[in-house]
């Protein structure tokens, strides 16, 4: 909305978060253009003339560049900077980015190396400036159309700032085809939209029992021309909805451009437009002014893992809530939502503001948006580009080069051969129950041993420059046990590291526990950004060094402890289980700070290994994580004294409270019912109460028993994804596509049974549950797993056959 001042000519300093930024061709004027949110709420955008599209080429290249690109086009000017292998390079500049695009092409077919030359000039403008997001912002303006502030050139500076940015979650609802939209609700939230209703726009006659929040049109367009207004009305700062961008937002450009109505939903004059992606996840909608954050998109990209992800299975694991309307019926759910439309208006008004609702409460719950926005002033890219691993790694990675006076490659220049990598180190799992077992695990290993081992592309390239050149003995580099060589000199991405860990320790000091998560996931991404071929930096010799020297320090620790005569029963990656060997009735508060003192013994000689092997200072530290006063590592099947990888069950006790964790058993696997589930978790219970054999066997009885009699027949039901339609299923048929080709629309997560007439979805089971299945499939396996750490037979308990002696 216009601003009613009159401008400023006394160049007034201001913070602002900058929310999009574009560049454009002015006549012969290249242009970077940005907008964005300042803090007195005023919107702002400027432009700025000062910078040209450039990219780099050796100085070696200079002279068949020059004959390559005539003159007339492009400058080739003299460069301060130096490329990662130490050569000078020149600077190509033109004022035209259709220029600057055929001098790219023009190079590559000539074989001349570009550097920095795939890098967009937005990106390239942002990794140059000192601010990353948060400005602060000076110069005169004047109030523009739609903005209420525009400046030309102004002056920009760093600015320490966090906004608080007005969301608006859309959801539309159509015909089965797509081919119409008869609703979109709009739910506001945040900044300036904390306290605007939700509202529901739709076409249709107006009713008289309409809800308050209801705007009715007499037909689409109608409708499409009322929202373009609304939300200009609304003014957001971020747009989103759960598959938004190729859904809600790709829908609504095919029928405004249907209706030939301009699809602008942004701040500036410019239309709305949807870019396809190569990969799920990679589309993108751009709205000149605003972002467009996929709730979708947002929630897959956190470490926490649902059973699928739909927004009503989503919202239910997280709010406890999810949809209003559900399909019961052979009909679509397109067609339940159409027939609720035109027979109970009221009832369909609610689902659709409860669609969007749902996502702003999920954004909201968990922080979506504040963290995104603070992964956005960590690295300084857009909120839409924030949570690109190796767009971040890249333009951290680039900025500090650029401080050095170094230039990057243009990705797929100066590439290392690619070759496969070790994963991390499993130590062999040795089956057993267990009393007293400690767990020790090294704090962000893969962040540490770069930092600590100087592990870095520049690093690397420096270090084989020397080598090669025998200029330097093998002492004064870092050797991985990969024989990959390093430069002693801190590189780049060890100093970004150490940046973030003492920023994420002040974050955790001052109980900033989104700051700190945030420090953690951009750390922890950096070792497989580096191993993706889609990253500039990428390297199989440093993926490599960093995992040969986690094999190597978790072998040294285990080592270390069987020395001092405590037996290590499994390890995996980052983290060592040990049995100390403690007697049966050792106190808790005994047990805990003898782990303490195994842990602190284990660091101060890994510090000292380290220094003496190669000559740096150690930034690993193993953590006592966590005591187990039980523990059991199940066998692998077909085996007795090897355990399985991955999956183990213990029992805690903490703060006076007893905890049972289970990791990759059954319990925990989503492919075994939830009857399986909760009986491993008695039965897991029972053999670390050391309860006996028999109680055992009558525990599992029971459960048989309730299992033939039906009383536990609505947590009989397998769950299991849908990859491709039914039809696509040429090959093999597994349980979960048959049962879903009774389904009149099947997709995602399909909720089984099984009959005696085979495998039957969820709300279409007609026949009898085939009860034998269960008890030999699902009961069985799990006795046997415990039987062989407790006197219980399997059949008597399975099948209730008694046994005549008792061992």
């Amino acid at each position: 909305m216009p601003s009613e001042k009159h401008g400023n000519i006394n160049g007034e300093s201001l913070r602002g978060f900058l929310l999009h930024l574009f560049h454009r061709q002015q006549r012969n004027r290249f242009l970077i253009c940005g907008v964005g949110k300042l803090e007195n709420g005023d919107t702002f955008a400027y432009t700025d003339d000062r910078h040209q599209p450039v990219f780099y080429i050796r100085v070696s290249d200079a002279e068949n560049a020059t004959e390559t690109l005539p003159a007339q086009n492009w400058t080739i000017r003299t460069s301060h900077y130096n490329t990662m292998d130490g050569e000078g390079v020149k600077q190509v500049q033109s004022k035209d980015m259709s220029h600057h695009r055929t001098a790219l092409k023009r190079l590559e077919s000539a074989h001349i190396r570009t550097y920095e030359g795939d890098l967009n000039p937005s990106l390239y403008y942002l990794i140059n400036q000192e601010f990353h997001g948060s400005l602060k912002i000076s110069g005169a303006w004047k109030p523009g159309d739609g903005i209420d502030r525009v400046y030309t050139n102004p002056a920009l500076g760093s600015q320490d700032w966090e906004p608080d940015l007005a969301v608006l979650s859309i959801d539309i609802e159509t015909s089965e085809e797509a081919d119409r939209i008869y609703a979109i609700a709009m739910v506001s939230r945040g900044g300036h939209l904390a306290r605007v209703q939700d509202e529901i726009h739709l076409v249709g006659d107006t009713r008289p029992d309409d809800p308050p929040c209801v705007s009715c049109y007499p037909d689409e367009p109608s409708m499409l021309l009322g929202i373009l207004n609304r939300i200009g009305d609304l003014d957001p700062d971020i747009i989103t909805g759960w598959n938004v961008i190729d859904f809600d937002l790709t829908v609504l450009s095919k029928r405004f451009e249907a209706h030939n109505i301009p699809f602008n939903l942004g701040r500036t004059k410019d239309r709305s437009w949807y870019q396809e992606g190569n990969i799920w996840g990679g589309s993108r909608m751009v709205i000149y002014g605003r972002q467009v954050l996929d709730a979708l998109h947002l929630t897959r990209s956190t470490m926490v893992r649902y059973e699928d992800y739909r927004l009503d299975t989503v919202a239910r694991a997280i709010l406890g809530r999810g949809k209003t309307m559900h399909n019961e019926t052979e009909e679509s759910m397109a067609e339940r939502i159409l027939r609720a439309y035109e027979e109970d208006r009221r009832a369909f008004c609610e689902y659709c503001l409860e669609d969007a609702r749902l996502v702003q409460d999920i954004l909201e719950k968990e922080g979506l948006i504040r963290l995104t926005v603070r992964r956005s002033l960590l690295t300084g890219l857009p909120l839409e580009r924030s949570w690109g691993s190796i767009a971040a790694f890249d333009a951290m990675y680039i900025r500090a080069m650029h401080e050095r006076k170094m230039v990057a490659p243009s990705h797929g220049i100066d590439r290392t051969p690619g070759h496969g990598s070790p994963g991390g180190l499993i130590l062999r799992p040795q089956a057993g129950l267990y009393r007293n077992v400690l767990v020790f695990d090294f704090q962000s290993l893969y962040p540490s041993i770069i930092r600590t081992f100087n592990i870095d592309p520049l690093a690397h390239i420096k270090g084989l420059l020397k080598k090669n050149a025998g200029i330097t003995s093998d002492s004064d580099l870092i050797i991985s046990p990969n024989d990959a060589v390093f430069d002693r000199q801190t590189g780049i991405l060890p100093e970004i590291l150490e940046r973030f860990f003492n920023s994420r320790a002040r974050a955790k000091q001052e109980g900033d526990s989104l700051a700190s998560f945030s420090y953690k996931i951009i750390m922890n991404s950096c070792y497989g950004v580096l191993a993706t071929g889609a990253c500039r930096f990428a390297d199989p010799n440093l993926v490599t060094a960093i995992t040969s020297l986690g094999h190597h320090l978790l072998r040294w620790v285990q080592a270390l402890l069987e020395d001092e005569g405590y037996h290590v029963i499994y390890g995996d990656t980052d983290s060592l289980f040990v049995d100390p060997k403690f007697p049966n009735n050792v106190r808790y508060a005994e047990a805990m700070e003898k782990g303490k003192t195994i842990c602190e013994f284990a660091n101060r000689k890994l510090t000292s290994h380290i220094t003496e092997t190669y000559g740096v200072t150690s930034r690993l530290e193993l953590e006592f994580e966590k005591y187990y006063v039980r523990f059991l590592l199940p066998s692998n099947r077909g085996t007795k004294d090897r355990g399985r990888a991955k999956g183990y069950a213990g029992l805690k006790y903490e703060d006076d409270a007893e905890s049972l964790e289970i990791v990759g058993m059954e319990a925990v696997r989503r492919d075994w019912t939830d009857m399986a589930h909760e009986l491993q978790r008695s039965l897991l219970l029972y053999l670390f109460r050391d309860r006996s054999g028999t109680e055992i066997e009558e525990l599992v009885l029971s459960w048989v028993r309730a299992v033939r009699k039906g009383e536990l027949d609505e947590k009989l039901y397998y769950r299991k994804s849908l990859r491709k339609r039914v039809s696509e299923y040429t090959r093999t048929m597994p349980p979960h596509v048959r049962a879903a080709a009774h389904l009149p629309n099947p997709s995602g997560v399909i909720h089984y049974a099984i009959t005696l007439d085979g495998p039957q979805p969820l709300g279409y089971v007609n026949a009898p549950l085939d009860y034998d299945h269960y008890v030999t499939k699902q009961i069985a396996p799990l006795v046997s797993t415990i039987a062989e750490f407790s006197d219980i037979d399997v059949d008597g308990a399975v099948l209730g056959k008694p046994r005549l002696f008792r061992d």
